[in-house]
């Protein structure tokens, strides 16, 4: 029946509308950036636009490396320096060529409070910005190995003030030539001739069904990220689409409160896995697109370590587990937020868990309150996702017993001394292999600690026209590659 009526209602939409052929990309985004700004847009759409008007030292490659790109070359000078020397030639959209003063103002202005924004916490390990000639050289407070991640940061020109979201002057492929709180047009910039098509049209449509219609009238030609797992379904029956997707930088898990006094037992953690059967959860419910998870950090990414713990479906291991935890039958509570995939998400988990003598009860409410109860502890289950994971630190900011909230994301109150040491141990060193097998020795541990439990990746999918080239699909929805769009 649903199928039906969304056919008709895609047939009466083409009916009541005629596109006029556009010479721009049409593309749709759910929400409307917050800020233009790349210092103060920490949203997702404003991320993705920023990701095409603006470029950083650095630029952050597919598996999480990163790459030069504003920087001729970058180095560092004992383990406190980072030095940077930034490319001749390279100009903002107005045709002032870009500088190291530029770049050292960027920083500053968010570090000395010019501009307010959640970015100057990240920038904690900072101490010193400074210019020197074509140069910029960043003194940290202490060695610090996630540093780098910090040199994606767009670059806008020196004196850019609290009003330059509304009138955004960046160095990437395209400029602002309008915008309203319908749709932004992007041109290509001048000064680099680098994209294939005249242009892109940003459209804001916060309807998911709008944006099938749309897509299916042949009013927007590409949408990224935008469907959920039934109207990625439908919309794969349509011959006049194409669908790309990749496993995604996004981590769906269970939380667990470690204070609570059946979950601070590492049996009933182990049973309450044993009782999920995740590869139907990624078949049935996000039909097919998503990947079942093992650890937090992505397959992506360079840092992911594969061979970690990892549960299968078994009601009968699980209700074994219960009775040597001395709970044969036990009652939890799970909350989530009240969005349709996680309420049908509980529903299967109620099932499932019920057949190991699990009772679970469900309590699914309003995101912000429910967010507010997770953050004070005040839960034994919950329900939630890592957004656009590209760095290693994150395992700091779940993991470390210093990351208890309000100091960071360590929601569960874990304690693990070996865990906290290595952390700490990983953040020292620069070396790329030594980190590395630092970062999967503390993913093998979480993983047998059952921190959480890791339910699915989901897809990174790309839904456009057909006859439309050079779609790329990043695993964290990125749209780098506009430039490179063309009929």
């Amino acid at each position: 029946m649903k199928k039906t009526v969304f056919l008709l209602l895609v047939l009466l939409w083409a009916c009541g509308k005629n596109p006029k052929a556009s010479p721009y990309i049409r593309v749709a985004l759910e929400n409307y950036p917050i800020s233009l700004d790349p210092r103060v847009g920490t949203d997702q759409a404003s991320q993705r636009i920023h990701q095409v008007l603006f470029r950083g030292l650095l630029r952050r490659e597919r598996d999480g490396r990163l790459t030069p790109d504003l920087a001729e070359e970058f180095h560092r000078e004992g383990k406190t320096r980072f030095v940077f020397k930034v490319k001749r030639g390279i100009k903002f959209c107005h045709g002032r060529e870009i500088t190291a003063e530029d770049v050292a103002y960027t920083y500053n202005s968010l570090l000395e409070g010019k501009i307010r924004s959640i970015r100057k916490g990240a920038l904690w390990m900072v101490k010193e910005v400074r210019a020197r000639g074509r140069e910029v050289i960043f003194e940290l407070r202490k060695p610090y190995s996630s540093f780098l991640i910090n040199a994606t940061l767009g670059i806008v020109p020196r004196g850019a003030g609290r009003d330059f979201g509304d009138h955004p002057v960046g160095s990437g492929p395209y400029c602002v030539e309008k915008k309203d709180r319908e749709e932004i047009l992007l041109l290509p910039n001048p000064h680099q001739p680098t994209s294939r098509n005249r242009g892109i049209r940003i459209r804001f449509i916060p309807d998911e069904v709008t944006r099938a219609l749309e897509l299916e009238a042949g009013g927007i030609d590409l949408v990224v990220n935008g469907f959920s797992p039934d109207t990625l379904f439908e919309l794969s029956r349509n011959k006049g689409l194409e669908i790309k997707r990749v496993t995604g930088g996004n981590f769906a898990y269970i939380g667990l409160n470690f204070r609570d006094k059946h979950l601070r037992k590492r049996r009933v953690r182990l049973a309450l896995g044993y009782a999920i059967d995740r590869e139907s959860i990624v078949k049935n419910l996000l039909r097919g697109y998503a990947t079942v998870a093992n650890t937090i950090i992505p397959p992506h990414l360079i840092w992911h370590e594969g061979e970690v713990f990892s549960f299968h479906y078994s009601p009968d291991k699980a209700r074994q587990l219960l009775v040597e935890a001395g709970f044969p039958r036990i009652s939890l509570e799970f909350k989530c937020a009240s969005r349709r995939l996680a309420r049908q998400l509980a529903q299967v988990l109620k099932y499932q868990m019920g057949k190991a003598g699990i009772n679970l009860k469900v309590n699914c409410g309003e995101f912000s309150y429910f967010y507010s109860q997770i953050l004070k502890g005040n839960f034994q289950l919950y329900f939630l996702m890592w957004v656009g994971i590209s760095d290693p630190d994150i395992l700091r900011f779940v993991y470390h017993s210093n990351s208890i909230p309000p100091n960071g994301a360590n929601r569960g109150g874990y304690k693990n001394p070996v865990v906290d040491r290595l952390i700490e141990e990983a953040e020292a060193t620069y070396d790329p292999k030594k980190r590395k097998e630092i970062y999967s020795r503390i993913q093998k541990i979480v993983a047998r600690d059952v921190v959480y439990i890791p339910l699915w990746y989901p897809d990174s999918v790309a839904v456009f026209r057909r006859g439309l080239k050079g779609v790329e699909v990043y695993p964290n929805g990125d749209l780098t590659f506009l430039p490179k769009v063309h009929f």
